[in-house]
């Protein structure tokens, strides 16, 4: 007669080792600028992933989100995707847009992204777990480019006679912290003056108006 010890069941579990880098196309942009995040999580295997699950908790200093790909919602200030499927050797790019909001109290700049869940365990890091030296999370900060201007306007001469020829000087400053680009003036001449002329830094007149545009001041100079 044969014998029959039986079978031994083995399982084996799935692993999936997820990681995830974030990034942002601009990280020095100026207060107003459109900027667009990128997150790339990756699959080491040996398994595929699903269930896949991650989340983006928007700082204050952005705003008006929008271009979320791959089927994100915004809730309040937090981007999150599910039901992501990444197989072994690949990886996913999740992406959406920001406003760049004005510096102030209180405002921030810094967005974590991280992995929250995923069908298979993970070697060497565990979902939403919020610690930030495992690699299935990334920290992103922007720094807003912020320029402190002043104007100051002088003539050569504050008690002209009729028909006289006065100068007048504007002197666009720059406290800084960062460099002014896109700098405009306008100046509107009262009808006490005609004959404008000898307008520098190829600056235009239209009607009564003076305006120079595209000026570049360096944080602490000035033009």
């Amino acid at each position: 007669a044969d014998e029959n010890d039986g079978d031994n069941a083995i399982t084996i579990p799935q692993v999936a080792d997820l990681s995830l880098v974030k990034s942002v196309s601009n990280n020095t942009p100026n207060v107003g600028d459109v900027i667009t995040y990128t997150i790339v999580v990756s699959n080491a295997g040996p398994s595929n992933a699903t269930g896949v699950a991650v989340e983006d908790v928007l700082p204050n200093g952005l705003g008006s989100v929008s271009a979320i790909s791959n089927g994100g919602t915004l809730a309040s200030s937090t981007l999150t995707w599910t039901g992501l499927s990444i197989a072994t050797g690949g990886s996913v790019t999740l992406t959406y847009t920001a406003v760049v909001l004005a510096p102030g109290s209180g405002v921030g700049y810094t967005n974590v992204a991280q992995v929250t869940d995923s069908d298979q365990y993970d070697p060497d890091s565990t979902p939403n777990n919020d610690v930030p030296t495992e690699d299935d999370q990334d920290p992103e900060t922007i720094v807003p480019q912020v320029a402190d201007l002043s104007l100051v306007k002088t003539v050569n001469t504050a008690t002209p006679n009729v028909g006289d020829v006065v100068t007048f000087t504007i002197t666009v400053s720059n406290a800084g912290p960062n460099n002014a680009t896109g700098v405009a003036v306008g100046d509107v001449v009262p009808n006490g003056y005609s004959n404008i002329t000898a307008v520098s830094n190829g600056g235009q007149i239209v009607g009564n108006t003076i305006t120079w545009s595209g000026l570049n001041v360096a944080a602490n100079g000035s033009t």
